[in-house]
Parts: C-alpha cells; structure tokens; sequence
C-alpha cells in the first residue's frame, strides 16, 4: 500500500513540474533596431513568451528570439536595415561568455553596403546579444565559417564587445 502511494506522489511530482515547466511566460528583452531619421540604432523593449524551461535551461532559445525579432523588424521597414531581408538564424551557442551567432549568407549577399550601414547590421545584433549578462562578446559567422568582414568596412575575425556609440 505504500509503495503504491509512493508511487502515485512520484508520478504527480513529476506532472507539476512538467507543468511548471511548460508553463509560458513574458519575458522582456530590448532590441537595437534602425531609426532612419537619426540614421543611428535606437534601443526598442518588447516582450516575448517562453516557457520557464526555455527561460532558464535552453538560453541559446531566448538569444535566438531576440534576434528573429530583430529580423522581423528589419523585415517590415522598407529600409530592411538593421539586417538584410532574407537572413536567417542557422545556430546560435555561447561558450565563456561569447555568443557564436551563425547566419545565412543573405547577411552578407543582400546587404545594401557602406560603412554605415555595415556598422548598424553589427552592432545592432551585438548590441542586441550584449544585453544579456551571460553574453560579453559576439562572434559573428556566415554558413559556419568566420568571416573577415561583412561588406568590407569592419574586422570581423574575433569576437566584438557591447558599443552603443550608434544608439541615439
């Protein structure tokens, strides 16, 4: 008898915390997205849902979000700036504090180019990736390779610290 009632605790344990787990959440993270009448990123907070699991156990979920959201928007301005239309998220990791961001090569082939703008794509997901204390620095790769540069105006080949000098 008590071991059918051990095993009935057991069983309920194991569904609450499923159910905690699973439950959704806002979770508000702030994105560096374009302003075109400053020409400068400006900060933007928006709230996402997640479950607890993700929020606390799948981190590289909550990273990836935020910069899908950072695509989307750039996706509905006619500008498509900070980051080129097409682009796409192939894997996102952090190891010792630095976010590994790996993206398709629209990044690169779709961008519309200049120091500027070169500057803006990076430091907007920079920026973005910096806003989480467990993220120092950011990598950025193309198709799983480091590149040199974006469109020839930025070193790209090591990790790149927070800079909000383009934020107005």
């Amino acid at each position: 008898m008590t071991k059918r009632i051990l095993i009935i605790l057991f069983i309920a344990l194991i569904i609450g915390t499923l159910a905690f787990l699973l439950t959704k959440e806002d979770i508000s993270i702030r994105l560096y997205v374009y302003n075109p009448q400053k020409q400068a990123l400006e900060s933007k907070d928006i709230n996402i849902k997640l479950t607890k699991l993700e929020k606390y156990f799948i981190k590289e979920k909550t990273y990836k979000e935020a910069i899908n959201n950072l695509i989307s928007y750039s996706d509905n301005n006619i500008y498509h700036l900070p980051i080129p239309k097409g682009t796409k998220i192939l894997n996102i990791s952090v190891k010792n504090n630095i976010a590994y961001i790996d993206f398709s090569d629209e990044l690169r082939k779709n961008h519309p180019g200049g120091s500027l703008g070169e500057m803006l794509t990076v430091y907007s997901i920079v920026d973005t990736l910096t806003e989480f204390p467990e993220i120092k620095k950011v990598q950025i790769l193309i198709s799983g390779a480091v590149v040199e540069t974006l469109v020839g105006h930025m070193d790209l080949t090591s990790p790149l610290e927070r800079d909000l000098s383009l934020v107005k």
